[in-house]
């Protein structure tokens, strides 16, 4: 078989797999009481694990099966979670992160993780670091088990297989899954399949009818275990309890339509069988430990990369049982390359319709006017869907950051709560991939300089624990993300003082600056007002680098700060940086796009309104004073001048809160336009972001309103 072809899948599902494995190990330091997190935790380490032995990736695959080992004996009662073993399956993900990270560059996946294999075994053998102890395991989960005799149990089905006492050793979760899904009005069924005495690859064959059952329900358990069957540690039958909604002969054909299997027995569980299962587990448990969760995954990774993984056990069955049936899965996974490929193909086709409107316009046909309206139309829909196509949900990028803020906190010997609400909210895939530096700088400065210590919360008479806030939400075309904290604040008077000693700004400027221009100081290239530079950040180190990467996703970001309170940034993004609504205005001969989402509104100047102050033109609007700007000398356009008229058509537009108005020759109407960058042979141009293809085939430059108002 030829791995090549599967590589990107094992890379994508690696990543997955990696984020839950996180996710799930932060979610068990808040509740290390909780079996159903190390279920869930145990199970995607175990598919994992398959998933690199089948591609060949051993070192990544033994290090998992080390951290399995831990995760066993947790799920099984015998090792209590503590603050060591936390630590050590935390190296372990990163570990496995470059190795998968080493993996997507060309290479081997390898690396020297033999002292966190060491730190893993001696957590089995029940060792701990110095000035840790290793918490004892409880009585009961001592014992070992002996072996079940194997008595024959009732079947609801006398045509059906024989289960043994061993087989249909259900926990009480377990149980419980079985019982509200029959409640629920679903098949419960006890499968046994033989595969053929000849066949060479029997993993594989069992890989294919897990595969097969798992597109028509959920299987609960399986006998042998997973990991037996996994390394085909098993004879020539297997047994699994299986929940489902299709008929049990119609389930039988279709097994029996796989290669080399030679039988497949069904048998159908109703409710006084469950009831005789309950009282054989309640005696279990009197007489011996409980038996270990087996995982109810299947086992497809000896076979397949992309094996489907089934649902996770939690703590909570009456939601587990409103999911027993699996539905069909509805979404594919798409190489990035390919939708840019069809976006450009769009932006083609949107150059071309805009064309055909020009010539239908000046032709006059009517029958052409109605076919490119309705080309229009059916072009504008397959906008909407081209674009959703590139959106992508931001919890993409925030789901990184738990870790990343635990980690901190936990250097710094600070206490942190990091709370993140609309993680759906969705951004172009291009904006996403640029964004997550930004947060990261803006996140640990929160974190490292924003929050206090423990001693100067209590100090102020905060809580010990802090609060970040990551918010997304959309606003207009605009996503925003915030991110803010309840620490110390920005002390004015520091800031002004750092700036004025590295020479940023005079005394004279820092006396009349308001609040958000001492704040916009902190994006000062080098800019800081820590006193000791630690390798986290200071307030300003790295800041620079997140205003200049927003601004060249055409975003602002503005800081609003309470000394004594918190401190919030705000990032305002497009929704895409691809396909926008514009405003086409003329200058002289000259043709300008601004985009919608900036402009305020649109009107006429007469000369008379204009006021001079300290050689800057200001103009009345809505009982103030707003800035005018001539767009002609801005760019220096000799065929068009406002000092020649006696009314100007000018357009509002704001960045954040504050306005500016531009002065224009004429309005020519709103178009969608298609964004192409200038390209690496141009300069970056002052108030320019871009360029687009007009219908007529002539170039028009897209005003940067950020660039423009200072």
């Amino acid at each position: 078989m030829d791995m090549n072809q599967y590589l990107s899948m094992f890379i994508d599902e690696s990543n997955d797999h990696l984020q839950s494995l996180n996710e799930k190990m932060l979610e068990l330091e808040g509740s290390p009481e909780d079996i159903g997190i190390v279920q869930v935790i145990f199970r995607s380490a175990h598919t994992l694990k398959g998933m690199a032995a089948t591609m060949g990736f051993e070192d990544l695959a033994a290090l998992t099966h080390q951290m399995e080992n831990v995760l066993d004996l947790v799920r099984n009662d015998k090792l209590k979670m503590q603050n060591f073993i936390f630590d050590t399956l935390f190296k372990s993900l990163d570990a496995l992160e470059a190795m998968v990270q080493d993996i997507t560059q060309g290479g081997e996946g390898k690396a020297d993780v033999s002292s966190i294999v060491a730190s893993l075994q001696a957590i089995v053998r029940g060792e701990a670091p110095a000035g840790e102890a290793a918490a004892p395991a409880p009585a009961a989960a001592s014992s070992t088990p002996a072996a079940a005799p194997q008595q024959p149990a009732p079947s609801a089905d006398p045509s059906g297989p024989a289960m043994s006492k061993e087989q249909i050793q259900l926990d009480e979760f377990q149980h419980s899954i079985l019982e509200q899904s029959l409640t629920a009005g679903h098949r419960v069924l006890y499968i046994e399949v033989s595969i053929r005495e000849d066949c060479q690859l029997k993993a594989a064959r069992a890989y294919m009818v897990f595969d097969l059952l798992e597109r028509s329900g959920e299987v609960v358990k399986s006998h042998p275990s997973v990991q037996d069957i996994e390394q085909e540690k098993f004879d020539r039958s297997f047994s699994l309890y299986f929940i489902t909604e299709k008929d049990p002969e119609q389930l039988r054909t279709m097994i029996l339509n796989l290669s080399e299997i030679e039988d497949a027995k069904l048998a159908s569980i109703d409710a006084d069988t469950l009831k005789q299962l309950a009282a054989e587990i309640e005696t279990e448990e009197t007489e011996e430990a409980p038996a270990a969760v087996d995982s109810a995954a299947p086992a497809p990774e000896a076979a397949s990369p992309a094996a489907p993984e089934a649902a996770a056990p939690s703590d909570k069955p009456a939601a587990a049982a409103k999911k027993v049936v699996a539905a069909p899965s509805r979404t594919i996974r798409v190489d990035i390359e390919r939708l840019d490929v069809l976006m450009n193909l769009f932006s083609e086709l949107l150059i071309d319709r805009v064309r055909l409107e020009q010539l239908a316009t000046e032709i006059k046909s009517q029958e052409l006017t109605e076919s490119v309206e309705h080309m229009g139309r059916v072009s504008s829909d397959l906008q909407n869907i081209v674009m959703k196509l590139r959106m992508v949900a931001i919890d993409t990028v925030f789901n990184r950051f738990p870790r990343m803020v635990r980690d901190l906190a936990k250097s710094l010997g600070k206490k942190l709560d990091l709370v993140i609400t609309g993680a759906e909210t969705e951004l172009d895939r291009t904006v996403i991939d640029e964004i997550g530096d930004p947060l990261v700088h803006l996140l640990r400065n929160s974190v490292d300089h924003g929050v206090e210590s423990i001693a100067d919360r209590i100090a102020a008479g905060k809580p010990e624990t802090g609060t970040v806030n990551l918010r997304a939400f959309h606003s207009g075309n605009h996503v925003f993300i915030e991110i803010q904290d309840d620490g110390r604040g920005i002390d004015r008077d520091k800031v002004l003082a750092s700036a004025i000693k590295k020479g940023v700004v005079t005394e004279d400027e820092a006396r009349s600056m308001s609040d958000e221009q001492v704040y916009q100081l902190l994006f000062a290239p080098g800019f800081s007002t820590a006193e000791k530079i630690s390798d986290i950040s200071g307030r300003g180190v790295g800041l620079d680098v997140v205003k200049s990467k927003i601004a060249t996703l055409g975003g602002h970001v503005a800081v609003t700060s309470k000394l004594g309170e918190g401190t919030l940034f705000s990032v305002q993004l497009p929704l895409t940086l691809s396909i926008i609504s514009a405003m086409m205005i003329r200058l002289g001969a000259e043709k300008y796009a601004i985009p919608l989402s900036s402009i305020v509104e649109t009107g006429i100047i007469r000369k008379e309104q204009i006021r001079n102050v300290h050689g800057s033109k200001l103009i009345p609007y809505r009982d103030a004073h707003i800035p005018l700007m001539s767009l002609s000398r801005f760019f220096d356009t000799p065929s068009y001048s406002e000092d020649s008229e006696d009314e100007t058509e000018i357009v509002v537009i704001r960045k954040g809160d504050r306005l500016a108005a531009l002065a224009i020759d004429s309005f020519i109407g709103q178009s969608e336009i298609v964004i192409k960058n200038l390209g690496k042979y141009l300069p970056q141009v002052q108030g320019i972001s871009g360029a687009t293809i007009l219908g007529d085939g002539q170039v028009a430059l897209i005003l940067d309103p950020n660039a423009l108002i200072k």
